[in-house]
């Protein structure tokens, strides 16, 4: 396995350059031609240098520094996530970096080595799917890291979350409780998030003689939880209730369902996942499922000082989230 972290001078010895030369780049000169610019990245690069003072703060992890890589700051929940992390880190004299990579793998691999260059000590991943090139750099470095908002027993990274499969399959069974069959299913791109990966195989697992699960996948954003619902509607297929995996969707089946002239939860039950803290302020008010951001935030933040101080490993932590019931789901015969 390669060393990590080379010197200033193993980049000056690849490329036949001077310390100099290659502290202008590091530095972002204007005074050094494109060409010789990328030589000089190629070669830090390949021997996976960083300026002086990150490494120096890497090797004596005396930064007091933690980074958290999210997919968006768009919904509340990671808002409420972050915000836990950040106070539970200051309590122990830390800082939080925050970065956002919009569910692109490029983005936050390029985030991450910016990170690292700051000097971060630990990172704070959404999910399990992340760009091997970032692992293998995570790994390289002995970069402790934790991912959130899953549940994964067999990783080899610490999950700190939620099982969501588990959460998509309950939510399910108790629409079907509730005697809805034909259940219209919203949720974001497949490709973008492995949590809703795993909540749509969930509910595909709830399974009986007349239960009909009809998927819809979309933007995560209210528009798109409206424009999926006007497909649902278009189709006809007779579904008593929809299932959104996240509550920004529901909202937007709200403003789909109204523009169709049907009432919730009277013509058609919405149900929501998140509990956002708008969710209790919907007409009618959202029945949902309530995600712990808070704790996963205040879980993840105590798992890693505890590494950083005290050399505890990390632990895997399996967090609960519950049903919360409001008006948008009635029952039926």
């Amino acid at each position: 396995m390669k060393k990590p972290g080379g010197s200033i001078r193993d980049v000056a010895t690849e490329t036949g350059l001077s310390i100099a030369t290659i502290s202008r780049v590091m530095n972002n000169n204007s005074n050094v031609s494109p060409k010789t610019r990328q030589r000089v990245l190629d070669a830090c690069e390949k021997l996976d240098y960083l300026p002086n003072p990150a490494a120096r703060a890497l090797s004596t992890s005396k930064s007091k520094t933690v980074a958290a890589i999210i997919p968006t700051l768009e919904h509340s929940v990671f808002a409420k996530f972050t915000a836990a992390i950040e106070r539970a880190l200051a309590k122990q004299g830390y800082s939080l970096v925050l970065a956002v990579s919009n569910a692109d793998e490029e983005e936050e691999l390029k985030s991450a080595r910016k990170l690292l260059g700051m000097g971060a000590e630990a990172f704070i991943l959404s999910g399990t799917a992340h760009c091997p090139t970032l692992l293998e750099t995570f790994e390289r470095r002995q970069v402790p890291h934790v991912f959130t908002s899953v549940w994964d027993p067999d990783n080899p990274v610490a999950t700190i979350g939620y099982d969501n499969a588990e959460l998509a399959r309950n939510a399910v069974q108790y629409l079907a409780s509730l005697g809805h069959q034909e259940i219209g299913i919203l949720h974001g791109p497949l490709a973008e998030s492995d949590r809703t990966v795993a909540r749509r195989q969930g509910a595909e697992t709830v399974t009986s003689a007349n239960m009909q699960l009809s998927f819809f996948e979309t933007q995560l954003s209210v528009s798109g939880g409206k424009t999926a619902t006007t497909e649902m509607l278009s189709r006809n297929l007779g579904c008593t209730a929809l299932l959104c995996f996240s509550d920004v969707l529901a909202l937007g089946a709200y403003f789909g369902l109204a523009e169709a002239g049907m009432t919730v939860p009277r013509d058609m039950s919405v149900m929501g996942f998140d509990n956002l803290d708008w969710a209790s302020e919907t007409v009618p008010p959202l029945t949902t499922i309530d995600l712990p951001a808070y704790d996963m935030g205040r879980a993840v933040a105590e798992e890693i000082i505890d590494y950083l101080e005290r050399g505890v490993p990390l632990q895997k932590q399996l967090l609960s989230a519950q049903i919360i019931k409001r008006a948008s789901v009635a029952k039926i015969n």
